[in-house]
């Protein structure tokens, strides 16, 4: 039987919050959660926490890492190499995802499998994140280790399969994902390994059951399978939808297209990254362009990832969509020009150079 656990790492605290509330409304913050209430709600006491509106930020990575980097002056093939630096971070998408929230100072809870010898490092690697509280499964198998090697301007990436997740270990993590409610949002990004495919379906529907918005960055196959629950965001590459829908993608009309089918499919806003071309938004009511900044990429990890943060982040704040594309950018931008994840001050520094344009959609690219 595997010890699984859910647990509940920091105390409760009072946080100030950068959201924008509507006239009559107001904030309560009670630990890591926080809700927006009408004013005044005298018999709000009386009702349950389905119905009040409590309301945080879920992210699940099934197959989480612990990364160890190693920096190198040069890398020699067949030959010892001895490093200049070294450092072990918490890896894994929906992690990152969390990361950049907590750099907003918003609460998130990371949901995921871990276990063995490095699961008390692993966790420990996310307490300096005051933000992020782990609520994970605990595993017979060990969380795995994936090495990093950077040197001569590259990066080589070794990664590790992960570990085997007994049908105990899911029954566990699906009655996590059963405790939300409906002002909720649920990320589920990153690598799913194929025996957890059934799992992450099941996930969602209870998700649909409880009226929980719910993010998408997966791969081609499962992104495929699960368009059709209506995720709340999706965020495809360019290589997922050419295998999706068996063509290639050449062009921005192109790109419109494929994003165009994944709404159609059941999308309710698709994020396309196109690099120094900016990104693309596409939901029912059209098409968006966000610019780039011209400016060095550093960081060739966590950007989309951040982009995901961004997004669930001001749509909580402002639920207008454009300016959370807008922000999810700027979040973007600023991980790729940041060695490490973004901040809340280099995202902001960029809000005045991103421009969100509707594009007409029967103009050539």
């Amino acid at each position: 039987m595997t010890d699984a656990a859910e647990s509940s790492v920091f105390p409760d605290r009072t946080l100030f919050l950068p959201f924008v509330l509507k006239e009559g409304q107001i904030s309560e913050l009670i630990g890591n959660s926080f809700r927006i209430l009408p004013f005044p709600e005298p018999e709000c006491a009386k009702i349950n926490s389905r119905e009040r509106g409590f309301f945080m930020i879920y992210t699940c990575t099934l197959n989480p890492s612990l990364d160890y980097y190693m920096e190198f002056d040069k890398v020699e093939l067949g030959k010892t190499n001895r490093s200049s630096l070294e450092y072990y971070e918490a890896g894994g998408k929906g992690i990152n995802v969390s990361i950049v929230l907590n750099n907003l100072m918003i609460p998130s809870r990371a949901l995921g499998f871990v276990g063995g010898f490095t699961k008390d490092f692993f966790i420990s690697l996310l307490q300096k994140y005051e933000y992020i509280e782990p609520v994970f499964t605990f595993i017979e198998g060990h969380t795995r280790i994936n090495v990093k090697v950077k040197g001569d301007l590259l990066e080589t990436e070794l990664n590790a399969k992960g570990p085997s997740i007994t049908e105990e270990d899911m029954r566990m993590m699906l009655r996590r994902v059963e405790r939300l409610n409906r002002s909720d949002i649920f990320v589920l990004s990153g690598n799913c390994p194929d025996n957890l495919v059934d799992l992450t379906e099941k996930m969602i529907q209870l998700c649909i059951e409880n009226d929980v918005k719910f993010v998408l960055d997966v791969n081609h196959e499962l992104l495929l399978r699960l368009l059709k629950y209506k995720p709340f965001l999706v965020r495809p590459n360019i290589e997922d939808l050419e295998t999706m829908f068996d063509e290639v993608i050449a062009d921005q009309k192109q790109l419109i297209h494929a994003g165009r089918r994944c709404a159609e499919l059941g999308a309710e806003n698709v994020i396309l990254m196109m690099g120094k071309d900016g990104s693309l938004l596409i939901n029912q009511d059209g098409v968006y362009h966000a610019n780039s900044i011209d400016a060095e990429v550093v960081n060739s990890v966590g950007a989309a990832d951040s982009m995901i943060a961004g997004f669930v982040m001001n749509y909580l704040r402002s639920r207008d969509i454009i300016t959370t594309f807008k922000y999810a950018n700027c979040c973007g931008i600023a991980t790729a020009f940041s060695k490490g994840m973004a901040t809340r001050e280099k995202i902001e520094s960029l809000y005045d150079e991103i421009l969100v344009t509707k594009i007409d959609e029967n103009e050539e690219a």
